[in-house]
């Protein structure tokens, strides 16, 4: 293509050349307005070529790293977690089986973080899959998972939806509910999570939000008076998750009573044969 541009360009010179000795200076002045145009346009064409060339190249050079170093992190969880397996296998006294399992637990968790973290950098680079997945499973096993700071008392009521999306940023999305409902709310208190009509339902009893900073709530590092605690940016990337998916994302809240979220899977539904 740059070739094309360039024969284009050294005839339309040449034109111009013979033009200002053939014909008035009129028609010259003309070819060369014409010759100037498309000089700023090859040259802009070149430009352009030439970063995004070099952008291409710094992304290869970037994708690379990032899995090199995130196959580094991985290898010595893997090894920590061979071990630790064999360890409880071999041990005899409760206490110390006890000991392991916990470190076990605490394993789990660290492993959650690297997946976790390794999807963040991975989607900002590349093109994350999709996966076909039962909604029902994923919301159980994240809340299996908070139910093991034995603080509130889940209720479930679900069913099985078999949807297509980015599974890892689901369970992000999902989290970041499930946390700020347990955050916000009695430690006695009940959380419902409930699948119903295509749309996942996460209801606390917590202290809810108030109407003016409904609309706020969604801006990456925004904190309203209720929601002080945390770091502003969990609902920030609930939002755009969804957007991202198609996914229809709608609160409802009331000041001291409490906070309802829905998301609603009906584009992201697979249809049963």
């Amino acid at each position: 293509m740059k070739l094309i541009f360039l024969l284009l360009y050294s005839i339309l010179v040449i034109i111009e050349i013979v033009i200002f000795y053939i014909l008035n200076i009129e028609y010259s002045m003309l070819i060369a307005l014409i010759v100037t145009i498309f000089s700023a346009l090859l040259f802009g064409y070149i430009l352009y070529d030439f970063i995004n060339e070099q952008k291409s190249h710094q992304d290869k050079v970037l994708e690379h790293i990032v899995q090199e170093t995130l196959h580094e992190i991985n290898l010595p969880i893997n090894t920590i977690e061979a071990n630790i397996n064999m360890l409880i296998k071999s041990l005899e006294n409760q206490k110390d089986i006890k000991k392991a399992k916990r470190v076990n637990q605490a394993l789990d968790r660290l492993k959650r973080l690297y997946q976790q973290l390794s999807y963040n950098i991975k989607k900002e680079i590349l093109d994350i899959e999709e996966d076909i997945v039962n909604l029902e499973e994923i919301v159980k096993d994240r809340v299996s998972y908070f139910r093991e700071f034995n603080r509130n008392n889940f209720i479930i009521d679900t069913k099985h939806l078999i949807i297509k999306i980015d599974k890892i940023g689901l369970e992000q999305a999902i989290d970041n509910i499930l946390e700020n409902a347990m955050k916000y709310s009695d430690k006695n208190s009940d959380i419902i999570v409930k699948i119903d009509n295509d749309r996942l339902i996460i209801k606390d009893f917590g202290i809810g939000i108030e109407q003016d900073e409904l609309s706020l709530i969604y801006q990456r590092y925004y904190q309203s008076n209720s929601l002080k605690k945390g770091d502003g940016i969990g609902l920030s990337i609930v939002k755009n998750f969804c957007d991202r998916n198609k996914i229809a994302l709608n609160i409802k809240s009331k000041k001291g009573f409490g906070t309802k979220v829905i998301f609603d899977f009906k584009n992201k539904k697979m249809q049963q044969n």
